[in-house]
Parts: structure tokens; sequence; C-alpha cells
């Protein structure tokens, strides 16, 4: 949905090769690439927390480097895969038509859409088959073969373990405030029984006390040296006096302790899967946008240093 959400602004915008000169931003292989395309890549690129509408027209004009390079690539992509004699799928393009369509309430509404915007049906399906071939190829050139088979996994576990060994870690339960007072107020309120989760929530000032003090386990020098000198001498369940540390008064609970170990293959394959085949597909993008870019006639018309805020 949110595919054809963008879809529809492109078309709404500048539909392919119908803009005026003065809308062209980028050419390649002659091909034009318009201000309306610039727009939509950019909404692609904008970190979705900002929701666009946060983001002032003079920021969006920070993204419009970033964006004509991605829009360079993806019609180079596109021309590659018309080169390879890839088809897209028509029943699938018809389908996303249609969809498309539905999103009007009336026939008439949609008729007066096409019109106002001088489009087609047919110049909709063509950018709907644009992108799919460019998905087509995509997964052909670069997805594919980035794909890592368990027995290379094992191979690259077994030849580097070292990366997978782990220090050893604690999981501690803290309490940290600003005034020894109000430490030795809780460490009291501790011995009387009181619940250290509680205490933690309600009584301390880190930002672990919306996690009732829970640190999570934390490697080996990972932490404040004085916590972890007196994390190693206690045992599970044990609490401390009042530590203090760097103007900070704490007071710690050993909730677990983790000795040194290497993780196991198992623990580690699913991540490990995917940061190889992400590099892999990186690698491969890289080197076959470079060779796309090598025989192309690129044309980058926006200047687009008088477009950075403050010129």
């Amino acid at each position: 949905m949110i595919r054809i959400v963008l879809v529809l602004f492109m078309l709404i915008s500048c539909p392919f090769s119908v803009c005026a000169d003065e809308d062209v931003v980028a050419k390649v292989n002659g091909i034009a690439l318009t201000r309306a395309d610039l727009e939509v890549e950019v909404d692609r690129i904008i970190p979705r927390m900002s929701f666009h509408r946060n983001v002032t027209e003079e920021k969006r004009k920070n993204y419009y480097g970033k964006a004509i390079e991605e829009m360079v690539n993806r019609e180079l992509q596109y021309q590659d895969a018309l080169a390879k004699g890839m088809k897209a799928d028509q029943q699938k393009i018809n389908a996303q038509a249609e969809q498309f369509k539905k999103r009007f309430i009336t026939e008439k509404e949609y008729a007066a859409f096409l019109e106002k915007r001088k489009l087609s049906e047919d110049l909709i399906k063509k950018q709907f088959e644009k992108d799919m071939l460019v998905q087509l190829i995509t997964a052909k050139v670069i997805t594919e073969p980035s794909k890592i088979s368990d027995d290379e996994l094992k191979k690259y576990y077994t030849e580097n373990m070292k990366k997978f060994k782990q220090p050893e870690s604690y999981r501690l339960r803290l309490i940290s405030v600003k005034e020894e007072k109000k430490a030795q107020d809780i460490l009291e309120k501790l011995k009387q029984g009181e619940d250290i989760k509680q205490l933690a929530t309600t009584m301390s000032e880190d930002a672990y006390r919306v996690k009732g003090g829970d640190t999570g386990y934390v490697h080996k020098g990972r932490m404040h040296s004085e916590l972890e000198e007196a994390a190693s001498k206690m045992k599970i369940g044990e609490m401390s006096g009042i530590l203090k540390v760097q103007g900070m008064y704490y007071i710690i609970k050993l909730e677990d302790k983790k000795p040194e170990h290497t993780l196991s293959f198992d623990e580690v394959k699913e991540k490990l899967k995917n940061e190889l085949e992400n590099k892999k597909a990186r690698e491969a993008k890289e080197k076959w946008i470079a060779e796309l870019k090598s025989k192309a006639k690129i044309e980058i018309l926006m200047n687009l240093e008088s477009q950075k805020p403050g010129n």
C-alpha cells in the first residue's frame, strides 16, 4: 500500500516525459528524471520518524543530492533489466493498476484524475512495470547471488570463532542518587526488606529506573570500574552497600553473572547469516552500479549547491 501511495504522488505531480524542460533534474542515457520524481525520492529517504510534514522545504533540500543519486541508480537498474530482456508479470501489473484505481471513490473521479494529469491507464501500468522490473533484476543480480548456505556459514564461524567470544558479564539491579543521605535512607529501607525493584522505580535518579533498575547483561569493561569491581566480588542475589562513583551514590544487587564463553553456532547463525548476506549484497550492488555508470551517459541538470539551505 505504501508503494502505491508513492506512485500516486509521482503520477499526480508529473508523469514520465510530459514535463517541461525546467522540470527535468537529470537524464540517464537520454531518459529524463523530473522534479516530481525527485520529491518522491526525498520522501523515500527522509527518516520515517520525522513524519515528512515536520520537515521544512529548506531541510528537504539537504536530501536532494542523495535523492538524485538513488533516482539515477534505479533508472540504470531499470534500463539494465530491459537490456537483459526481462519481462514483468502483466497479470500482477494489471492487479496493481486495478488496486490503484480503487483508491478513487467513483469511475468519474478516476476519469477526471486521468484527464487533469494528462494520464492514461497505460502510463500508470508503465510505472508499475518499471518498479517490478527493478525488483526482479535486483533479485537476480544482488539478492539471489548473495545467499549464503549453512555450510558457508559454518565454515566462517569455525574460522572466526574469536569474534564470537563473549567476556564475563553481569546483570545488576541498581539505584543511583545524587545525595548520600538519600542513598542511606534507601539502603535502610532495603535492609528492612523493601523491594529493590520498587525502590529503583520510585527513588532512583537514572535512566534504569524505568526498568526497575535492571541493567540487563553488561559485558566486563563496559560499566564503571568501581561497580564492576564490586559486582565481581559478589554472589548472585547479594546486595552492596553504598558505592560512591563519579559524584553519584550507588546501591547494586547482583542478579546474575555469566562467565566468559563462546557463543555456539546455533546462537549466532541467524544474525550471522543476515550480516554476511547484507555485506555481500552491498558489495554486489556497488559493483553492479559502478559497471552500469561506467557505460552510461548521466547528466545532472540541477545545481545542487544552489539548493543547499543558506544559498
